[in-house]
């Protein structure tokens, strides 16, 4: 058992290198509406780590990958934690409906459509409390910059920075569905692959979304 958990462990600090390794690289994009709102390919390994080691290498590689992050940030003199910090809740939220999506329904496909669509709600909801929050306690000059993005973006015009709190908040849910796409979507279509490919190797049994098939077939029968 002590084994099996090390394997976890080390594999999940792989994926969060991994996910620090393209967050480093130049690959990330904006978001046209809210510049300073970024896609980034980073949270893809994190997703992988759920669907090949399970809910564990999930929540180990987002946390791995957040602290050293944070880390980083720090190393390098940037201006605040904070990026990290709303990363890590982002990406723990959709973990955590990834997993209750599986948790509630054991069919595969249902469970992971299940846990996508509630991984985005959880992010959706948490991080338009944690922006609310943020744009109107904690860092307010965020919002003036944000309501300055939207106007020029849309072509809409606010008498006061106060007044585009709402339609701030609205695209900020909207990026976050976006990128729990961008997140989940590569993350399944590659397990799968690996899946199909590689059925008949012995390694593809230990892969936690290779077993959650197997238990629903045998399943399966049973219920007919």
């Amino acid at each position: 058992m002590k084994e099996g958990l090390s394997l976890t462990v080390a594999y999940s600090g792989i994926m969060a290198g991994l996910a620090i390794l393209l967050t480093i690289l130049p690959l990330s994009f904006s978001y046209p509406i809210i510049p300073y709102l970024k896609f980034d390919l980073a949270e893809i390994p994190v997703i992988l780590a759920f669907l090949l080691l399970g809910p564990k290498g999930g929540f180990t590689s987002s946390i791995v990958y957040s602290v050293v992050y944070w880390l980083i940030l720090l190393i390098v003199g940037s201006y605040t934690p904070l990026g990290p910090t709303m990363k890590f809740i982002a990406v723990v939220s959709m973990v955590t409906g990834l997993w209750l999506g599986f948790k509630i329904l054991k069919n595969p496909r249902r469970g992971l459509v299940l846990g996508s669509f509630i991984g985005c709600l959880l992010r959706v909801l948490t991080m338009s409390m944690l922006n609310y929050l943020v744009l109107v306690f904690m860092f307010p000059e965020y919002l003036g910059i944000a309501a300055v993005s939207i106007s020029i973006a849309l072509g809409l015009r606010f008498s006061e920075a106060s007044m585009a709190l709402i339609p701030i908040i609205v695209f900020t849910a909207i990026f976050n569905v976006l990128h729990t796409i961008l997140s989940i979507t590569p993350a399944y279509f590659l397990v799968k692959s690996i899946i199909l490919v590689g059925r008949r190797s012995p390694m593809i049994s230990g892969i936690w979304y290779a077993r959650v098939i197997r238990a629903a077939s045998k399943q399966a029968p049973q219920r007919s």
